[in-house]
């Protein structure tokens, strides 16, 4: 077994972990303070994925739990009407949590606190439980939390085999999702139901103004948002993207490339639940989270395919081809790289989303 307090993906400094993207050696008798042990869980929620990369969470420690609050100021009204997206947001930043908490020798207790509306902004609380003995898996699961990639790029041509696809389809059930790998022909029907809803998006003004809003201009010190050149808008400057943003013809060419990067991809997949209210939001954002983990260790990375999802007619699409998945929350496309991910998508600092009372 490996040190249990020995965590990745972050800068600690003996108490406060400020900068996520760098490795570091927790000592033992720092890490079981439950202040400090929840510190490292909070910063571990930050490097989640979200929606457009909004980042729409607050957290705060109280004691001997960490709790997670939802920040409605970061919510995209055009493109997530519902808050769904914002939960499944919250969500995977819960499973980071979790896994820092169990790779630093402790059970995690989580106890969800949304209800059948989303009428509250506390969303879960994740307790400290009793010491453990940390697994092999939770090991690679926290170093993965930190080198976790959204690759919006073409995969190699390379299969992703059955143990494989197994291993993650297990880790959304694990989580209280469903998670079904689509059939060639499958494939192919998706790649034109989410070129349709690039059609539909890019000529809603609306739509362009909130992704706008959310794209970040290279250079810039905004630690929120999609930076310019994961979006295959032809330029990286601000004006040429905006005058992109204009084009008549711009959903024609990106709903081509995302179609031909669905038909290419080794293996294409859609999350779903039973139910489809925010509990099951909440567990669909850990499954998500819990599949890129294992799929980042695995060597593997994942690009998400959501405006299919964003559209109501369409998602009832989606459901209707994935089947068993029930009420359909994420699709992805998996694969391994073809090249790294060279730069992580922006975080805001830690103090910025972390209240700690004393």
């Amino acid at each position: 077994m490996r040190d249990p307090h020995e965590i990745a993906g972050v800068q600690l400094a003996t108490s406060v972990w400020m900068l996520p993207h760098q490795p570091v050696h927790v000592a033992s008798d720092v890490a079981r303070d439950p202040k400090t042990v929840l510190t490292n869980a909070a910063a571990a929620a930050v490097l989640a994925p979200s929606t457009y990369n909004t980042q729409p969470w607050k957290l705060r420690i109280a004691g001997d739990v960490l709790e997670l609050h939802a920040d409605r100021a970061r919510h995209l009204p055009v493109i997530d009407g519902d808050l769904r997206q914002l939960v499944q947001s919250c969500g995977c930043a819960l499973f980071n949590a979790r896994v820092a908490v169990r790779a630093m020798g402790y059970r995690d207790e989580v106890t969800m606190m949304v209800t059948s509306a989303v009428d509250r902004d506390l969303l879960a609380t994740l307790h400290l439980g009793a010491p453990m003995i940390t697994s092999n898996l939770d090991h690679e699961l926290v170093h993965a939390i930190a080198s976790r990639r959204t690759n919006r790029r073409a995969f190699q041509a390379r299969p992703v085999g059955m143990d494989a696809a197994a291993r993650l389809i297990d880790a959304a059930a694990r989580e209280g999702a469903r998670m079904v790998r689509l059939e060639p022909d499958e494939k192919y029907a998706l790649g034109r139901i989410v070129d349709e809803a690039d059609q539909l998006q890019y000529g809603d003004p609306g739509f362009r103004a909130e992704l706008a809003h959310w794209l970040r201009p290279t250079g810039s010190l905004r630690r929120d948002g999609i930076p310019f050149g994961e979006k295959e808008y032809g330029s990286a400057m601000p004006f040429s993207v905006m005058r992109s943003l204009r084009s008549p013809s711009l959903a024609s060419t990106f709903g081509a490339i995302e179609e031909s990067r669905i038909d290419s991809a080794p293996f294409v997949a859609v999350i779903g639940t039973y139910r489809d209210d925010p509990i099951d939001w909440l567990a669909a954002g850990q499954a998500l989270e819990a599949v890129l983990l294992h799929a980042t260790s695995l060597g593997m990375s994942a690009a998400f395919l959501n405006q299919a999802l964003e559209i109501p007619a369409m998602r009832a699409r989606v459901a209707e081809l994935a089947g068993s998945a029930g009420f359909p929350h994420m699709v992805l496309r998996i694969g391994y790289p073809s090249a790294a991910v060279e730069h992580p998508a922006p975080r805001r600092a830690l103090d910025d989303v972390l209240d700690v009372i004393a």
